[in-house]
């Protein structure tokens, strides 16, 4: 199996959701490690060994590159080696790595055990967290992450540029803590920007829906309720920026909206003698987005035009165009003003 499969696999034992199979594999490569190393024979002994093993391979692997097969030196007899089937592709861990964890490294409920990854190379890194949830690490960026999750919720911290896409778990909310701002969610994907030379923050949402916040704004605004009560939702389509100088967030539209609804289900944005609310209807239909403009000023507008092949901006200002309109995006809406037709 490859790398990205054996991490999984890896992660679904340390939360106790393997199957019969997929232990027999893991038992398979534990089985095959060098015999004249001394192994820990209870459950409780290889579990701790994995989760050390887990460490680094999430510390040391993401893409399957083959790298050359390193010759034995004397002192790497004691070691083991977890053999990842891409290509002649080998990891080699040291002896330390099948000696058992310090105290303060166990995996246990009361106490975590955080690694990092940081991109050192000039392409994007495919990061799989302990619940199965993705992150794909852009080059530069960092991410620190317990090698499993409490069992209340999941937490990520973040410096850079990251895409995540999360399991679904509403009883562990996963959060993404990033300068002064935190990233709430269910499951969802979505991706954050933020660079350790700028303090703003920008949160994109593709599916789902997160909740951003920041401390600092309830610690402002002199507020005793819960931070997020004073934070924005975004939903498909949406951003919001920190502005960490002025401590205020931002909505607005992302920069390339993408189209929200199946294939199957996307209306013709052909128009013949169309009155505007047919229009506006599908634009907020199509990209899950509110279209303001005044109904009744524009009541009697019809439209006859060809927009499939446009995107979303585009086909805005070719129909404020069309009307003697002008658009805004403002919070995250789409507001039309014109004096009607």
């Amino acid at each position: 199996m490859d790398g990205t499969k054996y991490q999984e696999l890896l992660a679904k034992y340390l939360n106790g959701e393997c199957t019969d199979e997929e232990r027999a594999l893991l038992d398979q490569w534990y089985d095959s490690l060098d015999s004249e190393i001394t192994l820990p024979s209870t459950d409780i002994e290889k579990k701790q060994l994995l989760a050390k093993n887990w460490q680094l391979l999430t510390a040391r692997t993401v893409n399957t590159t083959p790298v050359k097969r390193i010759r034995f030196r004397p002192y790497w007899i004691a070691a083991a080696t977890v053999v990842l089937l891409s290509g002649l592709s080998w990891f080699f861990v040291n002896q330390s790595v099948l000696e058992l964890p310090a105290i303060s490294e166990q995996v246990s409920k009361t106490q975590l055990s955080f690694t990092e990854r940081i991109n050192t190379s000039d392409v994007p890194e495919r990061v799989v967290l302990s619940d199965r949830s993705v992150v794909t690490l852009q080059p530069g960026s960092k991410l620190r992450y317990p090698i499993t999750f409490a069992s209340n919720q999941r937490e990520v911290t973040l410096v850079g540029e990251a895409f995540f896409e999360v399991q679904k778990n509403p009883n562990k909310p996963f959060l993404v803590y990033s300068h002064d701002l935190i990233t709430k969610v269910l499951g969802t994907s979505f991706r954050i920007k933020a660079c350790p030379t700028d303090r703003n923050v920008t949160v994109a949402v593709r599916t789902g829906r997160v909740s951003v916040y920041s401390p600092k704004l309830a610690t402002q605004a002199k507020s005793k309720s819960d931070p997020e009560t004073i934070g924005v939702v975004l939903t498909p389509n949406q951003q919001v920026t920190y502005l960490g100088q002025e401590h205020r967030l931002v909505k607005t539209l992302v920069e390339n909206p993408i189209v929200l609804i199946p294939e199957v289900e996307l209306a013709s944005f052909t128009f013949q003698n169309a009155p505007v609310s047919k229009i506006m209807a599908a634009i907020e239909k199509t990209y899950g987005v509110d279209v303001v403009y005044d109904e009744e000023v524009m009541a009697n507008c019809f439209i006859t035009t060809s927009l499939d092949q446009e995107n979303l901006y585009d086909k805005l200002t070719i129909i404020c165009k069309l009307l003697g309109a002008t658009y805004k995006v403002i919070d995250a809406q789409i507001v039309i003003t014109g004096s009607g037709c």
